[in-house]
């Protein structure tokens, strides 16, 4: 089953496909910006984002938060795979956010089949948590960015403002997640190619192993491997992959 319900943020005797970017002012969720001119302020078009969630306090909640949007945005909704690949042909959306858990269909499934009937639209995958599986699997569908069901309002709204743009939001996710991770630990953040190399080697992998997967030499692997011990002040790997562990980053 699938409905659209249209939500839009526009001001009164403004069109909806020519609503303009007011910067400066803040919603109840606190999004805003400094000021721009007048002449300065970009007219945003409007987008449809389709949510395919199952849960219906999850579709309410895009709903709410997407009318503090600067942009004019038209959510339709589908409650499962199946459904979204039918109203995907029908609406062409520009954004999908795909949530990764549905009953019907598999991620890759989705992906593919939506991707087929609607090939401009960009997909957000939407995890109830983002774990590093979801975001290794995320990366090697090549969708347009991974969003959490545990973001706050104002990082929901960023993320769909940037993957309308056009931006891929899968490594700055990522780098944002481990920040948070370092803060937690009170340390340097791990780059993206050391937090993968320590996932390898809590699978197992020797460095000769994790080279010739990633495509390195070794002594630059355990080049990785040393300044992310040193990062995480671990003695040795083992205890490296225990904090990762600890933080759900493994």
């Amino acid at each position: 089953m699938s409905k659209s319900l249209t939500v839009e943020a526009v001001s009164p005797g403004v069109e909806p496909d020519s609503a303009p970017f007011v910067a400066g002012e803040a919603g109840p969720f606190g999004i805003g910006s400094a000021p721009l001119s007048e002449t300065a302020q970009p007219r945003l078009r409007r987008i449809t984002l389709m949510l395919v969630d199952e849960q219906p306090i999850v579709q309410l909640g895009v709903s709410l938060i997407a009318k503090e949007s600067r942009r004019p945005c038209r959510v339709i909704e589908a409650n499962g795979g199946e459904a979204a690949v039918e109203l995907a042909r029908r609406e062409r959306p520009d954004l999908v956010l795909l949530d990764p858990s549905l009953a019907d269909l598999l991620l890759a499934d989705a992906v593919r089949r939506i991707g087929a009937v609607s090939p401009a639209s960009r997909i957000v995958v939407f995890p109830a948590h983002i774990t590093p599986s979801i975001r290794e699997e995320a990366a090697r569908l090549g969708v347009h960015g991974l969003l959490g069901k545990d973001a706050t309002p104002a990082n929901f709204l960023a993320t769909i403002e940037a993957v309308a743009r056009g931006e891929q939001m899968l490594e700055a996710e990522q780098r944002d997640s481990l920040r948070r991770a370092a803060a937690k630990l009170n340390c340097a953040p791990l780059t993206p190619r050391e937090h993968e190399i320590i996932r390898r080697a809590a699978r197992g992998e020797s460095n000769a192993e994790i080279a010739s997967a990633i495509f390195l030499a070794p002594t630059t692997v355990k080049s990785y491997v040393q300044s992310a011990l040193g990062k995480l002040e671990a003695r040795n790997r083992v205890e490296a992959v225990f904090k990762l562990a600890e933080l759900r980053l493994l």
